[in-house]
């Protein structure tokens, strides 16, 4: 496992945070159940907002003060466009944001039913939306001067690699999401992944795909999945778990931070707060509980509003939410850091 130590270049507790994912066009179908094969149900409404796992960290991140650079790519479209002001908009450096002549924009269909339950259509990155050589390298000094880098399987793992091995250069830490789950087929390029991973936040799914695929058998609780993960010697493994938190294994041991109550109306998006959420707050120097705790609280707040960006809370909203309970988190939350 190759050591670095992150958040030692953070500025007066800005932590400089480069995001690598996809920035894609969510349309979000309110629908009163989800459809099975051959079924048709009518939508209550749909909204054309801006999402991708990718686009949400970046925002996320920026929302709760960190300065953030966005390493991506999108169609030289109207689409594409309104990607670029919405993260520029929201304070995120886009200097690594291409807009690419050849390939549209992607857009992602997203049914949410009256639970907050949601499903996806969508498709692989295009080749020509996909980072290319010249990308990696004119990013290569601004993940050097970084705190963290964040990714996620929306970009390849052939790519990631790449990234991963320019942060350890760099002494700067990689916090990996392997979300969209990925497909047992995928398991060994994703393996060589994590030696360079510090901190890894799977769910449930992802982190049993990858302990079965580490030959760890079957954990089950996230407990356990976050311990078994851990002991292949990745340095922090936060496994999230829907609405009951996260388990979080580390050098000094495996805890359960509960999650916060909350109304739900749409899941998408929560696990990109948590992810943003536990990134600047550890990059700020806070404890593993503190950071857990804020994450729960950032996922938590994501749930009450409908479509992944529009929901992502700042500083002020968490820090409510964390004020507001007497005993730290409550004893199981209806919010979810899972999709």
């Amino acid at each position: 496992m190759v050591q670095r130590s992150g958040g030692r270049k953070a500025d007066a507790g800005r932590p400089d945070i480069v995001v690598t994912g996809n920035a894609v066009i969510d349309l979000l179908y309110r629908v009163r159940s989800l459809p099975q094969w051959s079924e048709a149900v009518p939508a209550s409404d749909v909204t054309v907002l801006p999402g991708g796992k990718g686009l949400n960290q970046a925002i996320a991140a920026a929302r709760l003060g960190a300065r953030v650079h966005f390493l991506g790519a999108a169609g030289q479209d109207p689409w594409g466009a309104r990607l670029m002001e919405t993260l520029a908009g929201s304070g995120v450096d886009v200097s690594h944001f291409a807009l690419r002549e050849g390939a549209p924009t992607s857009p992602v269909a997203v049914l949410v039913a009256p639970d907050g339950a949601t499903a996806f259509v969508g498709w692989k990155q295009p080749p020509p939306l996909r980072l290319r050589d010249t990308d990696i390298e004119a990013v290569r000094p601004v993940i050097a001067r970084a705190d963290v880098l964040m990714a996620t399987l929306e970009i390849g793992p052939a790519i990631l690699l790449r990234l991963f091995q320019i942060a350890a250069e760099s002494g700067v830490g990689v916090m990996f999401n392997p979300g969209p789950t990925p497909g047992p087929a995928d398991l060994p390029e994703v393996g060589k992944l994590l030696p360079y991973v510090d901190v890894l936040v799977p769910n449930m799914e992802e982190a049993a795909l990858l302990a079965r695929g580490a030959g760890l058998g079957r954990p089950e609780s996230a407990e356990e999945l976050a311990a078994a993960l851990h002991g292949t010697g990745i340095p922090v493994v936060c496994v999230t778990d829907a609405g009951r938190g996260c388990a979080v294994a580390s050098a000094e041991g495996t805890f359960r931070s509960p999650g916060f109550p909350s109304p739900v109306r749409d899941t998408t998006g929560a696990s990109d707060a948590f992810c943003s959420a536990l990134a600047v707050r550890r990059a700020a120097g806070a404890s593993l509980r503190t950071a857990a705790a804020y994450a729960n609280a950032a996922g938590a707040l994501t749930v009450r509003t409908v479509g992944s960006s529009s929901g992502l809370p700042d500083d002020r909203a968490i820090q409510r939410v964390l004020a507001e309970s007497k005993n730290g988190p409550g004893r199981q939350a209806q919010g979810s850091a899972d999709e």
